[in-house]
């Protein structure tokens, strides 16, 4: 009864085309040596009792189950899924926890299509409890081994039942996973010091060497030579594999060599090694949205954000200040005063005195330096609107230069900043570009389709990485917000920080980085216990201090102020650009004036010339 309804419940909870897995499963069961049902009872006891078992997978090759076995189960009362090589698969992980006993019942020679059934079953959790219950079958042993280690299984018991004359025989070995998979009598567990059905293997690998390789990406990787020239590794995840391996016992070995000037980034270790099975245990960390592909990984190690970091806002330098002070508005302000005042100057002079010059017409000496507040020359007369216009001068000028006397004391001493970048429409209007590695192109895809013109990228990975960690404004830069910690600690020791970032420069909120790993790798539980492990005691926050320390001693990080006080300075060449600019305005102008009165003056004289000519014809034919 246990049984059936334990069917119902699984058939509720599994796709359609596996709802109906227990039509023929329990009828006409084989009958066994009775004998054995408290031996397999006593087993599933003992291994519940050690490790909770919260449900019970069956696979066999036939159409019935013995019976013996089927009320062994069904005395523990733990939902049960029984399956045949010819019925549906699906995956478990997405329907069960772990904490799942496969129990596979084979009573010929190895049968390789249940066991490929059982592998897909538990894809993604081969690591899970599993017990083969092996029927009068021969020469089994090294052949379902070989299936193990295919599989990446490494969590199993194997159960010999053989009955001869009606005499039981029961036999019980445990695979062991390392150094080589192998099996065991033994049941004696060193780590707990008692008899164990399950243990966790990985706490002990006896030195088995895991292929591994390593990018240079700052705080999470870092390798170099020292002066001994030896390689030294550091970084919060090449620490954390190194500390994996020296814990449970492991060595690690290259897959390829390591190249110093030419480092390799962690794009190309993911697709070139990762995804093609070359490396048991990678130092590179990666993120996904996609759940399903999250599902070999470890756990989450690190979580961050995506963000921009753009260089603060500066303060106008002296030929930025100039700029402002010789703006369109007070050279407007000084031409358009000047001619006004010039002109009627001149008109008061011609109408009271009957005296004109042209030359003074639109720009009067007289006037100019009274514009910009310099002393001027007046004329002596009797007219009353000529002091008016002087007047007028003198209220003008007094009022140009306070101005611009003000600004300039202002602008000076405390210059104005730039206008700070502060969202994605700032990064597109500012001339700062986004300095991007080729090989982030596809993850910034979806900024990048609308500001494109932004972004510039690089195949060199080395000089982007240095024109970062030196905080060079001359870009703008993609990073993670815990290398953006590190960075912020660095411009701690500046007297102001070179880059800043703000909430709407944030491009990732949840950024979730885990350990890539084959399907179904072995090493994932141990890993996992390791993470947790590091997150509790804070080795992470040690590891980046000191991988920080090592980037400072190697140069590759500077705690010097880039913008120390040296000081009152002379102005320079480019400080006075704008002078330099109305001074040749002005002599280009002077020129232009000199050949138009060179110009004026012979066509004046030769209109003087040729009328003296005809005035003579004129006489000499009279």
């Amino acid at each position: 009864m246990a049984i059936c309804l334990a069917l119902s419940f699984i058939s509720m909870m599994l796709p359609a085309n596996v709802s109906g897995l227990g039509k023929s499963l329990i009828s006409a069961p084989v009958l066994a040596h009775p004998n054995d049902e408290p031996l397999y009872t006593t087993l599933l006891e003992g291994i519940n009792e050690q490790q909770e078992i919260n449900s019970i997978l069956m696979l066999h090759h036939g159409q019935r189950l013995p019976t013996t076995i089927l009320k062994a189960v069904g005395k523990i009362q733990i939902p049960q899924l029984i399956v045949t090589k010819n019925q549906a698969t699906f995956l478990l992980k997405k329907k069960f926890n772990t904490e799942i006993l496969s129990i596979i019942v084979m009573s010929s020679l190895v049968d390789y299509e249940l066991m490929k059934l059982l592998a897909d079953l538990l894809y993604y959790v081969r690591q899970t409890r599993i017990l083969n219950i092996a029927l009068d079958v021969l020469e089994y042993k090294e052949q379902f081994l070989f299936i193990c280690q295919q599989y990446n299984m490494t969590n199993v018991l194997l159960q010999f039942m053989q009955t001869k004359e009606e005499i039981l025989n029961s036999s019980l070995y445990m695979l062991k996973p390392y150094p080589q998979y192998h099996w065991e009598a033994d049941l004696y567990d060193d780590s707990s010091n008692k008899q164990s059905y399950y243990q966790q293997h990985w706490r002990n690998m006896y030195n088995k060497t895991l292929m591994t390789y390593v990018d240079e990406s700052d705080i999470k990787s870092l390798y170099y030579e020292d002066t001994q020239g030896h390689m030294q590794l550091n970084g919060y995840v090449a620490r954390f594999v190194l500390l994996f391996a020296q814990l449970f016992n492991a060595s690690l070995q290259m897959a390829f060599p390591l190249s110093i000037t030419n480092p390799t980034h962690d794009s190309v270790i993911l697709e070139q090694m990762v995804r093609k099975n070359l490396l048991d245990v990678p130092m590179i960390l990666d993120t996904t949205t996609d759940g399903h592909e999250l599902l070999p990984w470890t756990d989450v190690y690190e979580f961050d954000q995506g963000l921009l970091m753009v260089p603060c806002a500066q303060k106008f330098t002296t030929q930025e200040v100039y700029g402002i002070l010789l703006n369109i508005h007070f050279m407007a302000c000084v031409i358009s005063s000047t001619v006004l005042l010039s002109l009627a100057h001149s008109l008061i002079d011609y109408v009271y005195d009957d005296f004109l010059q042209l030359t003074r017409l639109l720009l009067s000496d007289r006037i100019l330096p009274g514009v910009l507040g310099q002393a001027f020359k007046v004329r002596a007369s009797k007219s009353g609107s000529l002091k008016i216009i002087y007047l007028l001068l003198f209220i003008v000028g007094l009022y140009i230069n306070t101005q611009f006397s003000a600004k300039v004391n202002t602008l000076f001493t405390r210059p104005p900043y730039h206008q700070q970048i502060e969202s994605m429409q700032d990064v597109v209007k500012s001339p700062k570009k986004v300095l991007l590695y080729e090989a982030n192109t596809e993850i910034l895809s979806i900024f990048m389709r609308d500001y494109q013109s932004s972004f510039i990228t690089t195949k060199n990975y080395t000089y982007m990485r240095d024109m970062l960690l030196h905080l060079n404004t001359t870009y703008s830069y993609y990073t993670s917000s815990g290398l953006w910690d590190i960075l912020m600690q660095q411009q701690q020791f500046y007297s102001h920080p070179a880059f800043c970032t703000y909430d709407n420069l944030t491009l990732f909120k949840n950024l979730l980085w885990a350990i890539p790993l084959q399907p179904n790798s072995p090493y994932k539980d141990a890993l996992n216990h390791l993470i947790h492990q590091v997150h509790d005691f804070g080795f992470m926050h040690a590891w980046v201090y000191s991988t920080l320390a090592d980037m400072l001693k190697l140069r590759l990080m500077s705690l010097r102020d880039p913008y120390v006080k040296r000081g009152p300075m002379a102005l320079n060449v480019n400080d006075l650009f704008w002078i330099w600019i109305m001074v040749i305005m002005g002599f280009v102008a002077s020129c232009m004036v000199f050949l138009l009165e060179i110009i004026v003056g012979c066509l004046i004289r030769n209109m003087k010339i040729m009328r003296e000519k005809r005035v003579v014809k004129q006489r000499i034919i009279v």
